[in-house]
């Protein structure tokens, strides 16, 4: 039955491990049955029934012609570092200049180590020293002639999708004022929208690069899962994390991948020598659309199929399983990682921020067990549909940009969380570890709507040269 532990439980359980629960027990319960009903899809799984079996029919690896021009810089100089997108500005920073990035003005999302600078993760309750050196990511862009700016605000600790819980402020939306920037890399996102960056670093665990992009209106990539090093950063679900940029553009994003993967001689190609196999994600991914971003999708899929793209409908049936996988192994993880802070300062963390780990005690090992199991299958799922398609595409996010105040949208008559609507497309990705890209796209009114491509694993490069081919299409 894959029980969780009851409220009674929950408690001996905080005790075991040393916290004082600070939420109530009317909110606790409240969360419990709210990830109860999520928690139903980890405990209906059909079984394993060649799930990951290759379908016959495969299509053969891209080829490219030509290769484009290198990436240059948005200019930044005349534009308005907000404090509620910033954290820390450097007035003075250490530049090393000469590599393919030199020029770019970056920020970095606060939850990496930036020499000097002090992580604060979004709150004042988590405590560090000035950071002595750069995290991994970081000290690679530096190395490529990058001047780093700065640190970005965020969804505190990360554990969040709205962009909305910081102790720094939200940041502003730019591309649709008065709304939600989405999370957790808000003001990563904010920064490129509002022209301050030239480019950003953000962290991904069930779609915090790829919703804020998709809300603000840029281009976010979730590197396949390992492809970028996690040291130096501040962990939130080590099995699901991902380190990667927020860009302009695809162009901008390629360079900052080569420089964040090592890939020194790549250039981005300039356009595909056959036709382009995109798999069109129905089933899950086309439940719960809200109407704009339904129509933003159509609207897309019509230009890109007069192009050199070949449209085909896709189902992965255990796509509907994953949300309650995610929540298991996410609960469990982010209670681990954040353990120490909410032990000795809890008090001082966002109300939703600290509610969401103190719920994570009622996830089980065997929940977690189960969900990891189930996370091997998928993947496999994913990889066989990606042997017959170049790439998958579905909504970035299931909704636009909501006002902060909103706390449910109706879908086809139902409520549905803006929590859930913003992460149901992204974080089947993050559990399975393939990469993904946003790409702005605009609904009828003009507001952004982000279209999500997902790539082989370890085909980094290949879905970063279809996104940048489609991008050119779709403008």
């Amino acid at each position: 039955m894959l029980d969780s532990r009851t409220l009674e439980e929950m408690g001996d359980r905080a005790g075991e491990l040393g916290l004082t629960l600070i939420s109530s027990p009317d909110e606790l319960a409240q969360r419990r049955a709210e990830d109860e009903a999520t928690l139903e899809s980890l405990r209906t799984i059909p079984p394993d029934a060649g799930d990951g079996d290759v379908v016959p029919g495969a299509v053969a690896d891209l080829r490219w012609g030509g290769r484009r021009t290198s990436a240059t810089p948005v200019d930044t100089s005349r534009a308005e570092r907000h404090a509620s997108t910033w954290i820390t500005v450097l007035d003075e920073p250490r530049v090393e200049p000469g590599g393919p990035l030199t020029g770019f003005e970056v920020g970095i999302k606060d939850l990496m180590e930036v020499e000097g600078c002090t992580v604060t993760a979004g709150t004042r309750a988590h405590r560090a020293d000035p950071a002595p050196g750069d995290a991994v990511a970081v000290r690679a862009l530096r190395e490529a002639g990058a001047t780093i700016r700065g640190t970005t605000n965020l969804h505190s600790l990360a554990y969040g999708a709205t962009g909305k819980s910081s102790d720094w402020g939200r940041p502003e939306n730019p591309a649709v004022p008065g709304t939600i920037p989405g999370g957790s890399s808000s003001g990563s996102a904010a920064a490129v929208a509002d022209g301050s960056a030239a480019l950003t670093l953000g962290t991904d665990t069930s779609g915090s690069i790829r919703i804020p992009a998709s809300l603000c209106g840029v281009v976010g990539l979730k590197p396949t899962r390992g492809l970028v090093s996690l040291d130096g950063c501040h962990p939130l679900a080590p099995a699901l994390d991902h380190i990667g940029p927020l860009a302009p553009s695809v162009a901008v994003a390629a360079a900052a991948m080569s420089a964040l993967a090592g890939w020194r001689s790549w250039q981005l190609p300039e356009e595909p020598l056959g036709r382009v196999r995109i798999g069109v994600l129905g089933g899950y991914f086309d439940n719960g659309l809200s109407a704009p971003v339904r129509q933003a999708l159509g609207s897309a899929l019509e230009r890109l199929s007069g192009g050199r793209a070949e449209l085909e409908e896709v189902d992965l049936p255990l796509a509907r399983h994953i949300p309650g996988a995610q929540l298991a192994v996410l609960g469990t993880q982010a209670l681990e990682s954040n353990l120490t802070t909410l032990r000795e300062r809890g008090r001082d963390l966002p109300d939703d921020v600290r509610l969401r780990l103190e719920a994570g005690l009622a996830r089980t090992t065997e929940q977690r067990r189960v969900s990891l199991e189930l996370a091997a299958r998928w993947q496999r799922q994913v990889d066989a549909a990606l042997e017959r398609c170049h790439v998958l595409v579905s909504p970035t996010t299931a909704i636009t940009a909501t006002p902060p105040e909103t706390a449910e949208v109706d879908i086809d008559g139902q409520p549905v969380t803006v929590q859930f609507s913003l992460t149901r497309m992204t974080m089947p990705f993050n559990i399975s570890g393939h990469p993904a890209i946003s790409l702005p796209v605009r609904d009828g009114s003009g507001a952004p709507v982000g279209l999500q491509l997902v790539g082989r694993r370890g085909g980094d490069q290949d879905l970063l040269a279809v996104a940048a081919y489609l991008e050119d299409l779709l403008s």
